[in-house]
């Protein structure tokens, strides 16, 4: 029986586990905290894009195709439009409740509320998972993958909690460990997502592609003292959107470019919003106008979606509120064929950790989709690897990364998340970009001090967030053309 270690119990990490399991591999799950609660999925509305109900996968490979501005890998595309629909019916058949609907599909019906529908979906994966025996390492991280003759061989990880490292042998190694939407100081995702997975594959010789192609999604809440979360795009469907003079310029900018409302804009011009919002945000805010709500539309259900934070955050509002674009997902990653396969053999990966599907923007609905698609067919393609003799790697040390004389962790990282924004952030400059990887190369330098768990956890955290922030530095300077969800000044 093959040993498969999986990092990551988000969407994909859960989906992949599950078909190894199924496909008579030992699995072996990792997760930074307790399993799957800090993942984007678990965060997400929960709705996949699919061809279903009418919609034909070559439709879906087109729209797809365009909206990624013909960058996407056009193998792993075919691969996901002709099979997204059988793989969430395999997944439905187990247990997760979907429904289906004309190019849609929806997991909002077991999640505690749909703002994040990913909640049931991530919740019925692991009660799944732990059913068919996969067995999980909590509140640890990956530190190293093992490679040895050319191949994956194990996994370093580190209980962040007690300070304890040890080495887990594996057949094959499966990455899922999601983007890294935390090198950025305005961003919805968990804190979690750290680009381990990208550190990690980087150090194991892998390659990197599409990493410039950061989405941002258009609308998020920048009022101080407000959470750090989305509003729907469809916001301005129902209240005034004005710009620092006072100007409306969403109904403008819709007909340019083609699409109807904000629903629509969601789906196919996230990133034209974005970079409009990141302008308008530059040049003094765009505000909305919370203060003129009719008293009728406090009863309508899109309004209050559309708010995504409770009422009790806008009612009595005298002034309009700020809003801004946050950091919202990676459409690049590691290179991978279509059974998930990488550069090495016996590693893996899968979800948003991986890159090529998206091409240069992603379409509303698709990260859930091929999670799905892609977890499976790469748990299947890890547990097919013969089980041999156990090798023995020595663990990393827990305390390597510290120093009594070192500047506080957290300080060290907010500093990058506030250099990442205003550097490789909706709106890019050459030498903003090239002043940002020299900043890189001294925090690499630095020593680090960390006294609690907590602040361990975040030293852990550091190689992620630095391996990332310079691979999309890098990427961004290399492009010099803007196109989808960048753009270079």
């Amino acid at each position: 029986m093959a040993n498969v270690v999986i990092i990551g119990s988000g969407g994909a990490g859960l989906t992949a586990a599950i078909a190894a399991r199924r496909a008579g591999a030992d699995v072996m799950v990792i997760s930074k905290t307790a399993v799957a609660v800090a993942s984007c999925t678990a965060y997400s509305a929960g709705l996949f894009s699919l061809a279903c109900g009418g919609v034909s996968p070559r439709d879906q490979y087109e729209k797809l195709l365009k909206t990624g501005y013909r960058l996407n890998d056009r193998a792993l595309l075919e691969t996901l439009t002709e099979e997204s629909c059988a793989a969430l019916e395999e997944i439905a058949s187990l247990g997760v409740t979907l429904e289906f609907q004309k190019g849609r599909a929806s997991a909002r019906a077991t999640a505690k509320n749909e703002l994040m529908g990913g909640s049931g979906l991530v919740e019925q994966l692991v009660r799944i998972a732990k059913e068919c025996g996969v067995k999980f390492i909590e509140w640890s991280v990956a530190r190293e993958i093992f490679t040895c003759g050319g191949r994956a061989r194990g996994v370093s990880v580190t209980n962040w909690r007690g300070r304890r490292s040890l080495a887990l042998p594996a057949d094959a190694v499966v990455l899922a460990t999601g983007g890294a939407g935390r090198i950025y100081s305005h961003t919805d995702n968990p804190e979690r997502m750290t680009g381990d997975g990208y550190a990690l594959a980087l150090a194991a010789g892998l390659k990197l592609r599409d990493m410039e192609f950061v989405q941002f999604y258009p609308v998020g809440w920048a009022q101080e003292n407000f959470p750090m979360w989305m509003a729907d795009t469809t916001l301005g469907d129902f209240i005034r959107v004005t710009d620092a003079e006072g100007g409306e310029f969403l109904p403008d900018a819709y007909r340019e470019w083609g699409v109807k409302d904000g629903k629509e804009c969601n789906y196919f011009a996230r990133d034209k919003l974005s970079l409009l919002l990141a302008r308008k945000d530059r040049e003094g805010g765009v505000f909305a106008h919370i203060e003129e709500t009719p008293a009728a539309l406090w009863d309508d259900p899109g309004f209050l979606y559309a708010l995504t934070l409770p009422r009790e955050f806008f009612m009595g509002r005298k002034e309009p509120l700020r809003i801004a674009p946050l950091e919202h997902y990676f459409c690049g990653g590691v290179e991978i064929g279509t059974s998930g396969e990488t550069g090495v053999e016996g590693l893996y990966a899968c979800g948003e950790v991986t890159g090529g599907i998206d091409g240069a923007n992603r379409m509303g609905g698709n990260a859930l989709a091929h999670i799905v698609t892609f977890g499976l067919r790469a748990g299947r393609a890890a547990a097919k690897h013969p089980h041999e003799m156990p090798k023995e790697f020595p663990a990393r040390e827990a305390g390597e990364l510290l120093s009594a004389d070192g500047r506080p962790v957290a300080e060290i990282r907010r500093e990058l998340q506030r250099k990442a924004w205003q550097s490789i952030g909706p709106i890019r400059r050459a030498d903003e970009i090239s002043d940002f990887l020299l900043h890189i190369e001294s925090i690499k330098k630095e020593k680090i001090k960390a006294a609690t768990p907590q602040e361990y956890l975040l030293a852990m955290e550091m190689p992620g967030l630095t391996a990332s922030a310079e691979a999309v530095a890098k990427a961004a300077l290399a492009r010099k053309e803007s196109v989808g969800a960048h753009y270079i000044l």
